[in-house]
């Protein structure tokens, strides 16, 4: 699903993602500048997460911090994550959640 700057979206939708898009693999939120880690939380319980969602790009999200990154590690599918100009984001979060994700 491409919502590439789709200025509009919030944590809501990334709410009702999780619960009506069971079978999403793919989400393109990048520039979707009014995101937080608690969309990101929602999205990471949601049931696509476990098992389906391959690719979350995240390029220009200004407001995820490395909480988002915790949240993404129950996606055991994630193959591709793109961070891209998120400020917010620590060399130190990407390296937890690679080891997660080997390990």
């Amino acid at each position: 699903m491409d919502l590439e700057e789709c200025v509009q979206i919030t944590d809501g939708t990334l709410i009702q993602l999780s619960i009506h898009c069971p079978r999403l693999q793919v989400l393109s939120l990048s520039h979707c500048e009014l995101i937080t880690d608690d969309g990101i939380r929602h999205l990471g319980s949601g049931p696509c997460a476990h098992d389906r969602l391959e690719v979350i790009e995240l390029d220009n999200c200004p407001l995820i911090t490395d909480a988002s990154l915790e949240h993404l590690k129950s996606c055991h599918s994630l193959d591709r994550i793109e961070l891209y100009d998120c400020q917010q984001i620590t060399r130190a979060g990407i390296k937890r959640l690679r080891v997660s994700c080997v390990g």
